[in-house]
């Protein structure tokens, strides 16, 4: 007996010590963290009393991570955008307003990688006279960046407002008071502290081994699904919707159709665009949906809902699953869930032609007779 007590012993304090070799290691040499460099001496968000916080005008940080190194600049008007905007666009030019979250940011990218960027490159080649104002602000949902349009149109006037949805905003959409102002649920829900660069909450560690350790097994699609659905997220694309799920969507539809009929009143077209999560690219591409797993729900729900509302809605769940079946390569880091450089490329490759075919149909239009279907 004392000598398997002995026996044990050793065996801890060995596995112990690799355990901490292994740890300082990562530490010193490969850190599993980001980091973030205040180029500019401030954080990238400033608190806002109705949405919670915004980018901070003139903000310029560089985050370094596992994944990927990334330069954030912000001009004076608060968006990640090189040109600042006066108050009309010069005439001639389609002037498009694109909010959304940190997907419309280009949070993990370049900023000339970022989709919203090659996409207004790709339509200024196809011959439209476009400029689209980048208006994303990480962490924001459909109800922040509701309030958001609202507050920049009069600033801006732009022709068309377009917005950015991801199924993470179910998880977060919370509805509006009918004074125009957020819900005091919702001032209060929303956290802050620099959310360019929050890692999510069921991501965290503090052991860089744990991290690097889930980071490897995430880069396997089949425990990626896995992992995935033992989280309460996985409830929001079950093929049978729950009373929780459906809750968020009547919600969602009610931030959506308060969007679209603002815009409606200020003469302005309302579109779209929705970016899946990886978990519904790998369901698509793989062929893992089943009776207890539907990627495409939320799309086809909304997709008709923006058809009976005269919206656009452009959902970019099939060519993201298209290209990942085809070629395999990476279009979302694993574990921080943004797309990559080649996500983004082709986000952007699939919404130039779908985005020049309705800027074709909605010119010269009245209001009234605009309609996009998704495509």
């Amino acid at each position: 007996m004392l000598k398997f007590l002995r026996d044990t012993v050793v065996i801890v304090a060995i596995t112990g010590v690799i355990f901490a070799g292994i740890e300082f290691g990562l530490r010193a040499f490969a850190p599993q963290r980001l980091d973030t460099t205040l180029i500019g001496g401030e954080p990238l968000g400033l608190r806002d009393p109705v949405l919670g916080h915004v980018n901070r005008p003139n903000a310029h940080i560089k985050v370094t991570g596992p994944e990927y190194t990334s330069d954030y600049q912000v001009n004076s008007q608060g968006f990640r955008d090189l040109t600042v905007y006066p108050p009309s666009p010069t005439p001639g030019v389609t002037r498009i307003l694109l909010v959304g979250d940190s997907f419309a940011f280009g949070v993990g990218n370049a900023y000339d990688e970022a989709w919203a960027v090659i996409l207004e490159k790709s339509l200024r080649d196809a011959g439209r006279k476009v400029e689209i104002i980048k208006a994303g602000v990480p962490a924001y949902d459909t109800r922040t960046e509701t309030l958001y349009i609202e507050r920049l149109v009069d600033q801006l006037h732009p022709d068309a407002v377009v917005m950015t949805f991801l199924t993470n905003d179910l998880f977060t959409n919370m509805p509006l008071a009918t004074d125009g102002a957020a819900t005091q649920a919702g001032a209060e829900q929303t956290e802050f502290n620099d959310p360019a660069v929050r890692a999510s909450s069921d991501k965290k560690s503090s052991l860089h081994s744990v991290v690097l350790a889930t980071r490897l097994m995430m880069m396997n699609d089949a425990i990626y699904m896995r992992l995935y659905q033992v989280t309460p997220r996985a409830d929001y694309f079950r093929a049978h919707p729950t009373d929780v799920m459906n809750r968020q969507m009547a919600t969602t539809r009610a931030l959506l159709t308060r969007a679209r009929e603002f815009c409606r009143t200020k003469d302005i077209e309302f579109a779209v665009v929705s970016i899946p999560q990886l978990f519904q690219v790998i369901a698509r591409a793989k062929g893992e949906e089943s009776e207890l797993i539907d990627a495409g729900y939320v799309d086809r729900e909304f997709t008709a809902f923006a058809a009976e509302q005269g919206m656009g809605w452009f959902p970019m769940l099939a060519p993201l699953a298209d290209a990942y079946a085809a070629t395999g390569e990476e279009l979302y880091y694993r574990f921080d869930g943004h797309l990559t450089p080649a996500g983004n490329r082709v986000v952007a490759t699939s919404l130039t032609p779908a985005f020049n075919k309705w800027l074709g149909e909605i010119a010269g239009l009245p209001v009234a007779a605009k309609s996009v279907p998704a495509n």
